[in-house]
């Protein structure tokens, strides 16, 4: 049984965790045991079964004058499962309407101009693509610069997520940046990664990068100077990608 998969829709703590683990592996069982089990104060373990049990994940019941825990039953597991999927369907029909009014009320609004500094700014900025699934996205990519940068511990965790939403990538590289890519198999150019890669004409050089995708410009700049904008603005977007159409077409397949 993985508990993990089983309890995921809820964000328990990790320590909530493993009192239900403890719990569901055990049996019936008392507080003083699972506190030495799970190595913890047997006052912590308390206040965490108070929250499961309200939560409604265990049962309490009273074994002469102690206390007894377990596990509530599947069945009522997957009731509480079910109340989570249905509170989640109806928080994305109310999205879509909230949508819909958000942009009516923007969609006159002057451009919006976001600007990040620093590394863990321009993380964050990258980490903010993937609020989206199932686009394609293009850019002008200096991929060294850019791990550099966002460090290549990141760059892996970013390419994994961006796999998971189904976010494709079109790119173009310079091409004295290209030998990093034997450094790094998530920089592979092929269906599995979802991504398709061109090089750019040798007299095409370039330091600063930039994504593209719906009305969002992202700009990153390189690891000496560490800092980026995101441009929200229709016509920067429609603009920046008719340039990035323009150099793809002349630009060598990977």
């Amino acid at each position: 049984m993985n508990i993990n998969d089983l309890l995921q829709p809820f964000n328990l703590r990790e320590i909530e965790k493993q009192v239900f683990s403890d719990i569901a592996n055990t049996g019936k069982t008392n507080a003083a045991s699972i506190a030495k089990r799970v190595s913890i104060s047997r006052t912590s373990v308390y206040d965490l079964l108070d929250k499961l049990v309200g939560s409604g994940f265990i049962v309490e019941s009273l074994s002469g004058t102690t206390k007894q825990f377990e596990i509530q039953s599947p069945e009522k597991i997957e009731l509480l499962i079910s109340e989570r999927v249905e509170g989640l369907a109806r928080a994305k029909e109310s999205l879509e309407h909230f949508k819909a009014s958000y942009y009516n009320k923007t969609k006159d609004i002057k451009p919006r101009l976001t600007i990040y500094e620093g590394k863990k700014e321009l993380q964050q900025m990258m980490k903010d693509m993937l609020l989206y699934r199932d686009i394609t996205i293009c850019g002008l990519w200096p991929i060294k610069q850019v791990i550099k940068t966002l460090t290549p511990e990141f760059y892996f965790k970013f390419q994994a997520e961006r796999l998971k939403r189904n976010i494709k990538i079109k790119v173009i590289w310079p091409i004295k940046q290209l030998p990093i890519k034997t450094e790094f198999k998530f920089l592979n150019a092929n269906e599995r990664y979802k991504r398709e890669a061109r090089i750019a004409p040798s007299n095409i050089d370039f330091s600063l990068g930039y994504t593209i995708y719906k009305d969002n410009v992202r700009f990153i700049s390189s690891s000496k100077i560490s800092y980026g904008f995101l441009v929200e603005s229709e016509e920067m977007a429609d603009m920046m990608k008719k340039q990035f159409d323009i150099i793809w077409k002349n630009s060598k397949p990977l």
